[in-house]
């Protein structure tokens, strides 16, 4: 965000340090650097031993995140070329690791050919390219724009296709020396930004030289003229209200206050709408920007209307204006309190970000609750912010936003773990890390989640993937659940929840996003969270209690209301026999919603389409349920950028259960499935796993034997294979979907076993 001191010169001096530790190189007399926008820096220090390779993959990286500051760049190809690149880094990762991988040795010489590649992929109005062959071939920008008389920045990919090396220089006309030049090696390719001299004209004139051969090249500069923005941002008291602001100038390119961390949103994981550039303001803004028209969107949370405006600028004074936000929901009123279970201040023993700028995101996102966890950085046996971890709410904390620093327990075979509520750090907070004080992958997840649990911890098992040790932990009573909301597309982790309902455990719906705030270019946070109902009151300790209770729904978008014959999530109906119940559901959502449906044993037994309102859906329906089973409602829609973690629009409550003639929920199935998942995972352990004894690796098998017996024993006793089966009353037509909540739609479905 920015450096808490007000002397330049420390601030300066703070980074200086950090490009030292993250590249190992010495810094000059010129200005340093800004710090990485991406990833990729952080990574290949940690897993790339050969500079020169890492120093490619990184300058890719930030080179095209770069581009994505014009918003003409078009975005699938830059986003595309960038998670092709971070495939790249796999083989390094899986040497360090141990594994029985190829490693770098041979990935080292695959990178440049895939630089090569993944370059070529970049398009986009501002981008030049050479390509240096028998001949040299210029392709110059179409468009250079400047704010003011100060430096322009031109995006070039250089590639020399030759079977030697090439010394490239651009130098202007009459200057003294050159303005860049570049040694390319021999089938090398790289991105650079070239600052064009700060002149007044509007045309430019370069000379490129390959050594071999010159070509003069003239290019117009469209110049704006430079002005100013001020914008008071209010909610619906008339207060200033922080923000996530997005910002376009007559330049085409998105900007942000000079002392403002600018972020892209993210498409690391398939999302379709990754690319857009933003900021968070505390209330007011004050930017410079082109004269011209300003594009101007200001988000808060899930609560609150996006506004969408555009703003003239001039140059005799600052263009000014207000934007008053308008509330479509206030679920704190109604008891219900967001929060996000997995975000990280910061990653790779950074401090750039500082509890006061989490809070500040906070209230920009409209989250109540921050569950930030302290984690191992792989490169250093720190354990990054855990000197922010004090047991309790962090001291920067309001009423209405609690920030607590809590732990995530690594292992890259067993899965990474959330721990909440700790009163007490969980040591070690990782294990079978090479090149730690802790490289085998002894004693499992197990005995760490039992301390968590032992002092009133909730344990969640984070972007969950199989196979992995969730399912044994939560059949052995020392985990509570898993995001069903995390990194990437809602249906898979859906499906492993689903799954474990089905076996009978009553595990709460949950979401965490993984959001890194020191990277600039990453996941949002809070941009996929989970509703508790903390009733009258809201404390950390409240909200904790509603999470494990499952008295929640998680959502991009969509805020939801749903009960069975008036009980809400996590309630329990219980019956002696076949039992006829009431069931309605209400959705409410600033982004557009496809329809709403009502789940049964992770089955939709009814689906509503979306109607004249996208925006508002509202049903009653009437279900008999002749056995155990669990009940939920679950909304989807199209992906929009304003969900923008995820492919879709989704959101999903905890169940209610309705228990009959005294018998849980289980299905044979789904245990067989989890049963198959922990062989899965022993095999993993004995491909993969890294033990001082065999004595080690027997000691956790065991325990994982321990929970197939459970998953057995679910089998065992559960019912016939059970499919929904819907009914309607032959003498009323289907209703069509409500398209406000002033219309009601009843039918009927009755949930058989067969």
């Amino acid at each position: 965000m920015r450096c808490d001191s007000h002397d330049p010169t420390v601030c300066k001096a703070l980074l200086a340090g950090l490009l030292i530790q993250l590249f190992g190189v010495a810094l000059k007399a010129n200005p340093p650097p800004a710090p990485p926008l991406t990833i990729m820096p952080f990574q290949t220090a940690t897993f790339v031993r050969e500079t020169e390779v890492a120093a490619e993959l990184n300058e890719f990286a930030e080179f095209a995140a770069r581009l994505l500051y014009w918003t003409d760049t078009p975005r699938e190809p830059v986003v595309l070329a960038g998670r092709v690149v971070k495939s790249a880094l796999m083989p390094f990762f899986d040497e360090w690791r141990g594994a029985r991988a190829p490693g770098s040795a041979a990935a080292s010489g695959l990178v440049r050919t895939r630089l090569a590649e993944v370059y070529r992929v970049l398009t986009g109005p501002r981008l030049g390219r050479i390509v240096i062959e028998a001949e040299t071939k210029i392709t110059p920008p179409a468009r250079i724009d400047a704010l003011g008389d100060g430096l322009a920045e031109v995006p070039w990919v250089l590639e020399n296709r030759r079977g030697t090396a090439v010394r490239l220089t651009f130098s202007v006309p009459g200057a003294g020396s050159s303005l860049f030049s570049t040694t390319m090696a021999a089938g090398q390719t790289r991105g650079v930004f070239l600052p064009l001299p700060a002149v007044t004209t509007e045309e430019v004139t370069l000379v490129v030289s390959t050594g071999d051969s010159e070509q003069s090249l003239r290019f117009p500069v469209r110049r704006h003229a430079r002005g100013s923005l001020v914008v008071e941002v209010l909610d619906e008291t008339g207060s200033r209200t922080p923000a996530r602001v997005y910002l376009t100038g007559a330049d085409g390119r998105a900007h942000a206050p000079a002392d403002t961390l600018h972020r892209i949103v993210s498409g690391e994981f398939g999302q379709p709408f990754a690319g857009d550039a933003y900021f968070y303001t505390a209330g007011r803004i004050d930017v410079a920007v082109p004269v011209g028209e300003v594009d101007l969107e200001i988000v808060k949370g899930l609560e609150y209307l996006p506004v969408r405006i555009t703003v003239p600028i001039g140059t005799d004074r600052p263009a000014t204006t207000t934007v008053r936000l308008e509330r479509r929901a206030h679920l704190n009123a109604e008891g219900w309190y967001s929060g996000d279970v997995h975000v990280h201040a910061n990653l790779f023993a950074q401090t750039l970000i500082t509890p006061r700028d989490v809070l500040l995101v906070a209230q920009a996102e409209d989250l109540n609750v921050v569950n930030l966890l302290p984690c191992n950085d792989p490169r250093t046996t720190i354990i990054t912010d855990r000197q922010y971890f004090t047991g309790r709410p962090d001291d920067v904390s309001t009423p209405d936003r609690i920030l607590y620093f809590n732990e995530e327990m690594r292992n890259d075979i067993y899965g990474h773990v959330g721990f909440l509520n700790l009163k007490t750090f969980v040591e070690p907070a990782y294990f079978g890390w090479p090149n730690s004080p802790f490289p085998y992958d002894h004693p499992g997840n197990f005995p760490q989640a039992e301390k968590a649990k032992a002092q009133g911890g909730a344990v969640v098992y984070v972007h969950p993937a199989l196979p992995s040790e969730f399912p044994v932990d939560i059949a052995l009573g020392v985990a509570d659940t898993i995001d069903v909301m995390s990194q990437n597309a809602e249906d898979l982790p859906t499906e492993y929840w689903y799954r474990l309902l089905n076996c009978g455990f009553r595990c709460p719906i949950s979401a965490g996003t993984d959001a890194f705030l020191n990277i600039p270019q990453h996941i949002i946070p809070g941009a996929g969270r989970v509703y508790v109902k903390t009733g009258t009151a809201f404390d950390y300790q409240r909200w904790i209690d509603g999470f494990l209770a499952g008295r929640s729904f998680a959502t991009n978008g969509p805020l939801v209301q749903f009960t069975v014959d008036g009980k809400e999530p996590g309630a329990e109906i219980r019956a002696d026999g076949p039992v006829e119940v009431d069931v309605t559901g209400d959705a409410r959502s600033i982004v557009p919603m496809t329809a709403l449906e009502l789940i049964v044993n992770g089955r939709a037994v009814r689906r509503w389409e979306a109607g004249r309102d996208p925006y508002a859906m509202r049903f009653t329906e009437r279900l008999t349920l002749d056995h155990s089973s669990w009940v939920a409602l679950r909304v989807r829609g199209a992906g929009h950028r304003l969900a923008p973690n995820d492919r879709e629009v989704y959101a999903h409550t905890s169940p209610v259960y309705v228990t009959v003639a005294g018998r849980p929920v289980a299905s044979r199935e789904d245990a067989e499935f989890f049963i198959g998942q922990i062989d899965a995972l022993i095999a993993k352990m004995d491909a993969r796993g890294n033990f001082e004894h065999r004595g080690q690796r027997d000691a956790i098998v065991a325990r994982f034997r321990e929970a197939q017996e459970i998953y057995r024993r679910i089998a065992a006793g559960a019912l016939a294979h059970f499919r929904p089966v819907l009914g309607f009353d032959v003498n009323r037509a289907e209703p069509d979907l409500i398209s406000s909540g002033a219309v009601e739609s009843e039918s009927h479905a009755v949930f058989r076993r067969e």
